[in-house]
């Protein structure tokens, strides 16, 4: 599998055992009959969208928590 997987906080040996972790993980659920290889395939085709910057988002947050009483 080619690399997937770019954190720049981790280091080089810290992103080979999460992947390593996650193809464990693929393993164990192909084993026990929850995913299919056709499974696998379709979730490494995705592409996955950006999540959008917060301040790009625009707030429909209201603080109900601190707000004076009338």
């Amino acid at each position: 599998m080619a690399e997937f997987l770019k954190i720049a906080s981790l280091s080089d040996a810290e992103v080979d055992k999460l992947e390593e972790d996650i193809r464990a993980a693929i393993a164990e659920k192909k084993a026990r009959g929850l995913l299919t290889d056709r499974d696998v395939e379709e979730i490494i085709e995705m592409r996955l969208r950006p999540l959008p910057d917060i301040q790009d988002v625009q707030s429909v947050y209201e603080n109900f928590l601190f707000r004076k009483e009338k």
